[in-house]
């Protein structure tokens, strides 16, 4: 099976609504009634357990760098998740948005994603990159999709073989896995790798 040294992964954490301000962001920001709705995620999404069980373990190289896109929401689970596919963590990439009325969130709107560096076995010998952080326009009107910037970034510092986890299209030089692309991989074999490994280790 193909083992991977660059994995990159933006998993669909569970939300219920999104769209809808808060009672209190609402008193304050002259959001207008017309677009103050409740709108469904359009995809299909995982709990914590469930993303944590996926057999990233096995898809991975002795010597891999993984990515794991995380919201301000699950950024704590995100460093559990780390920790279950064995990987250890290393640093925090920080996608910050133009900001666009306040939304939902807390006291604070949120104005941030986070790519989570972690890794196994030695790192690639690169070129320093001069920053963790770097204000990308959005891409248009799509819930959640990342901006190319960041796969091109990571294509300087990491090396190949390299996966998407979770994609939504096809891209040169990587494979990709998700319910939105034809996928290059086979996710139950790697599943059942991983099944058979923990139960030699049961023995």
């Amino acid at each position: 099976m193909q083992k991977y040294k660059t994995i990159v992964v933006d998993p669909p954490w569970k939300y219920g609504k999104w769209g809808k301000a808060s009672e209190a962001a609402y008193a304050v920001s002259g959001i207008c009634d017309a677009t103050n709705k409740n709108i469904s995620i359009p995809y299909p999404t995982m709990s914590t357990w469930e993303i944590s069980r996926l057999p990233v373990d096995n898809l991975c190289d002795d010597n891999c760098d993984l990515y794991l896109w995380a919201t301000q929401k699950y950024l704590p689970d995100a460093f559990n998740v780390l920790s279950a596919w064995g990987f250890k963590y290393c640093q925090i990439l920080t996608w910050s948005k133009t900001p666009r009325g306040t939304g939902q969130g807390g006291l604070f709107c949120p104005t941030t994603e986070f790519l989570i560096l972690g890794r196994k076995g030695k790192a690639p010998q690169k070129k320093r990159i001069d920053s963790t952080w770097w204000n990308i326009k959005r891409p248009h009107n799509s819930h959640s999709t990342k901006p190319e910037f960041f796969q091109d970034l990571i294509e300087k510092v990491s090396d190949g073989p390299r996966l998407e986890m979770f994609a939504r299209r096809k891209r040169f030089g990587w494979d990709v896995w998700g319910n939105e692309v034809e996928s290059d991989i086979n996710i139950e074999t790697y599943n059942h790798q991983m099944h058979l490994t923990a139960n030699s280790r049961c023995k």
